[in-house]
């Protein structure tokens, strides 16, 4: 491994031609949804919750192992429309270290966020915490399960049962992940999932809620169908929340394939894990024994002390290699310009606040070939190597303090780094 080399942000060659995104998004063999594609021409229903949209439905309800699912365009209004369809008042405790969508449904469900800190090892809400925060006017606890693992739901759900509590997850990006054998979306009280075209299984724009109650499931599927209970008879406030009938026929082509995609970002992870847990200044999350993971997310803790680096400028040094990698979250909600004033009851979140400028999301890709993954272990020890050189070269192309969160310089690979998933 050539780590003496310089780094391109120093003016070396890129160690990718071509930009090396985070994910590739799946897609089925084209002859295959060909076929599929035939059945959805010769019935011309392309939305209002056809064929192709039950089926699916019907095939997540079984794969989650949950009574119902429906199906949304995406999960930031599934996750409005569970907010508002359980006609909860108050205020809903919830992470800062998520990403916005989480809060914003919130507020659009008329509710308070109200931020509480993370446990420093899993990066999710900490159950202790929680507790601390549950007061009269806690109207529900709204866990985030991160990076395709799980919160500690076993202490989260008696917090929630003690206090007669809904306990609620935006599980957006962990389909397909087990807790103590029960899949994802089989915890909560209700889960939402995000199918958009990043994740691990995705209908190119999408999302769920999956529930066991039959009267939530009800009042969901009218809320996001405009409130419609029959004909033009609106008993409920809705939206247009549906899925399209060709998202459906996606998911549907691609379901049948999850098991050997997460087998491959198992395979990468380990890799990064081999490769990379003696790097100095890098930590890398331990796997938790209740949980087995869906292996579509892989973050390293960069300390910057220990690297070099932080975060954010390693990131940036990443870009001009044409890695594309994400600082998830950065910066947390709390700290963002418009909840900034709405977050003062949270008080501070210390690790919140750590892991939002440590946390970097490698690539994994079901595609990835271990020839693309030693060029990223490569880039990061060049990094590593050149730390000063690189750290003066990205002065002034990040934000100058942490409260002030000014804007990044302009940048040959900003768009690289736009356009977040949901």
């Amino acid at each position: 491994m050539s780590a003496a080399r310089r780094p391109a942000i120093l003016g070396g060659t890129p160690l990718f031609a071509e930009p090396y995104h985070l994910v590739k998004p799946a897609l089925p063999p084209r002859e295959e949804f060909a076929g599929r594609l035939r059945e959805l021409y010769r019935s011309r229903i392309l939305t209002n919750q056809g064929a192709q949209v039950r089926a699916l439905e019907e095939r997540l309800s079984e794969f989650i192992g949950v009574k119902h699912c429906a199906l949304f365009c995406n999960a930031t209004v599934a996750l409005m429309v569970l907010l508002r369809a359980l006609d909860l008042e108050g205020e809903v405790i919830l992470p800062s270290f998520t990403f916005a969508a989480t809060a914003q449904a919130a507020l659009w469900a008329r509710l308070r966020p109200r931020f509480v800190d993370i446990d420093p090892g899993s990066l999710m809400l900490d159950p202790g915490r929680v507790a601390a925060a549950v007061g009269r006017r806690t109207a529900a606890i709204l866990g985030v399960n991160l990076f395709g693992s799980c919160c500690d739901h076993d202490r989260l759900r008696a917090v929630a049962d003690r206090h007669g509590l809904p306990l609620l997850y935006d599980s957006a990006q962990a389909f397909g992940t087990r807790y103590r054998g029960r899949m994802a979306g089989a915890l909560g009280d209700a889960e939402v999932f995000s199918f958009h075209a990043t994740k691990l299984f995705h209908t190119g724009e999408g999302g769920a809620i999956v529930t066991g109650d039959p009267g939530l499931y009800a009042r969901v599927c009218r809320m996001r169908n405009f409130g419609f209970a029959a004909y033009l008879d609106c008993v409920d406030l809705g939206l247009n929340g549906k899925m399209p009938e060709l998202s459906a026929l996606l998911g549907l082509s691609l379901l049948r394939d999850l098991p050997r995609r997460i087998a491959q970002g198992r395979r990468v992870c380990r890799e990064y894990r081999r490769r990379l847990g003696a790097v100095p200044g890098l930590s890398l999350p331990e796997p938790r024994r209740e949980v087995s993971g869906n292996h579509s997310y892989f973050p390293v803790l960069v300390d910057p002390a220990g690297f070099g680096l932080s975060n954010l400028e390693l990131n940036l040094a990443l870009l001009h290699e044409r890695i594309v990698t994400r600082c998830y979250f950065y910066p947390p909600v709390h700290r963002t310009g418009y909840f900034r004033g709405l977050s003062r009851r949270s008080g501070g979140l210390p690790e919140t606040d750590r892991a939002a400028r440590r946390v970097l999301c490698l690539p994994v890709r079901s595609d990835m070939r271990l020839e693309e993954l030693e060029r990223i272990v490569e880039a990061i020890v060049r990094c590593r190597v050149h730390a000063p050189a690189v750290r003066a070269r990205a002065a002034g192309r990040l934000p100058a303090e942490w409260e002030a969160l000014g804007e990044r310089a302009a940048d040959p690979y900003d768009e690289l780094i736009l356009g977040h998933e949901r």
